[in-house]
């Protein structure tokens, strides 16, 4: 199955870590266009709000059920999964992709050491 990461979870190896395996293909950069990277309310960490217009860039992953299990855990309760439709330079994906409960209107600035510690405790 395919997944689009666009926050945290787009350093590969943070990904392995929470996947519960490394990443064995290589990742394709990607955009999801009409929606907006911002931030989650109540927390540091990105999900997407519709936004017509804009677009999210990220990367879809091939992985395997075990691993969308352990990403489930890692997103937790905050995040659901929708199936999209994204594109990239080979032509249009679908993919499932992790999107919270409560955006806000902010966007999303990516934190290095937030990034780091949440992936490294997971």
């Amino acid at each position: 199955m395919k997944i689009f990461v666009y926050g945290t979870l787009t350093d590969m190896a943070a990904f392995g870590r929470c996947a519960g395996a490394p990443v064995k293909a290589r990742p394709e950069p990607a955009k999801l266009h009409n929606y907006a990277r911002v931030y989650l309310r109540g927390a540091r960490y990105p999900t997407l709000r519709r936004a017509p217009g804009a677009q999210v860039e990220g990367v879809v992953v091939r992985i395997t059920a075990d691993m969308f299990l352990r990403l489930c855990n890692y997103e937790s309760v905050r995040y659901r999964v929708a199936h999209m439709r994204l594109q990239s330079e080979s032509g249009p994906h679908r993919a499932r992709v992790f999107i919270g409960d409560a955006p806000t209107k902010l966007a999303w600035v990516p934190d290095e050491k937030i990034m780091r510690l949440r992936s490294r405790s997971f």
